[in-house]
């Protein structure tokens, strides 16, 4: 097919944890393709007269080197773009939510991974709930009386601030906790930051099963592992990933994830199961694709392509 353009709006080059990093993976296999290859950052998005454009630069890895060389600084027509890949880490601020209205603007033609409006519409945190039966006993709430009047039902849970990733402010509260009201104050800012209180799962202690998902069908999956002496799974929170299998239950779980993931046309999400509960279903910028690729010696990232080819020669008919 002809080169496609792709853009990826990603973090500072500099923030990127280039052995692991999925978006680099995916731009590997775009430029092997002979695909035309751009990144900005969100800053580098604008909106003039109700046209969408970007401040890009090229892509170009030069032989060993993990990341990418940038070349000099262009103006660019998003409508011009074949594929845009919104992969900006949260949290998920004002300015990340004002990126997603550029985005809006973006005309039918372009593929969005994923759609700004999908991005804005669903925190990660609270898909499970469109599937109440698959998750924990969970509260939401910027009330810090409230968060510690649900950890006094629970014999433990756990807190998550709603707009971060990675583990990041996430801990720990047991009902019997003598500074549990001065955690949940503390957890809330005051009451002015919504935060996921759930039901501690003692299962995480294996860790847990994170399932990338590539147009609502399994793509790939392992398992994350906490490091000694956290309950945290995230890569960055010092977990470990290992090969493992997917169960029946694992299986039943994707297939009701995948008809609703399509129907927000969310193209790529990584899904976080603990025996047969969904924490987390990621779709800001899914990773785990490169670790993956190691356990199984697969590269996951060209079947992520062929799908988007494939989809971008439906809609060109």
């Amino acid at each position: 097919m002809p080169a496609l353009t792709s853009l990826f709006v990603i973090d500072p080059p500099e923030r990127l944890d280039p052995p692991t990093d999925t978006s680099l993976a995916l731009m590997r296999e775009s430029l092997r393709r002979g695909h035309q290859v751009f990144f900005c950052t969100p800053a580098g998005l604008r909106l003039e007269n109700g046209e969408p454009k970007a401040t890009i630069q090229p892509v170009e890895f030069p032989p060993g080197q993990e990341l990418f060389r940038a070349g000099g600084a262009r103006e660019l027509e998003l409508g011009r773009c074949d594929i845009l890949y919104m992969r900006k880490d949260p949290p998920v601020d004002e300015a990340y939510l004002h990126a997603t209205f550029i985005l809006d603007r973006l005309p039918p033609q372009v593929l969005q991974v994923n759609p700004g409006r999908s991005l804005r519409n669903h925190c990660e945190k609270l898909i499970p709930f469109h599937f109440p039966e698959l998750m924990p006993e969970t509260i939401v709430t910027c009330d810090p009386d409230a968060l510690a009047a649900f950890a006094g039902r629970q014999e433990r849970i756990v807190v998550k601030p709603l707009d971060d990733c990675s583990g990041h402010g996430v801990f720990i509260l047991d009902r019997a906790a003598p500074d549990r009201d001065v955690l949940c104050l503390r957890a809330t800012a005051g009451g002015t930051r919504y935060v996921q209180g759930q039901r501690f799962l003692p299962a995480i202690a294996a860790g847990d099963k994170r399932v990338l998902l590539l147009g609502g069908e399994v793509l790939g999956w392992l398992r994350r592992v906490p490091a000694p002496g956290d309950f945290r799974s995230n890569i960055n929170a010092g977990g470990h990933c290992v090969a493992c299998d997917l169960t029946d239950t694992d299986r039943e779980i994707c297939a009701r994830l995948g008809p609703w993931l399509l129907r927000e046309d969310i193209v790529l999400a990584g899904v976080d199961i603990v025996g047969d509960q969904v924490l987390e279903v990621n779709i800001t910028s899914p990773s785990c694709l490169r670790e993956m690729n190691e356990l199984t010696g697969t590269r996951l990232e060209r079947r992520v392509i062929d799908y988007l080819e494939a989809h971008r020669r439906r809609r060109d008919g």
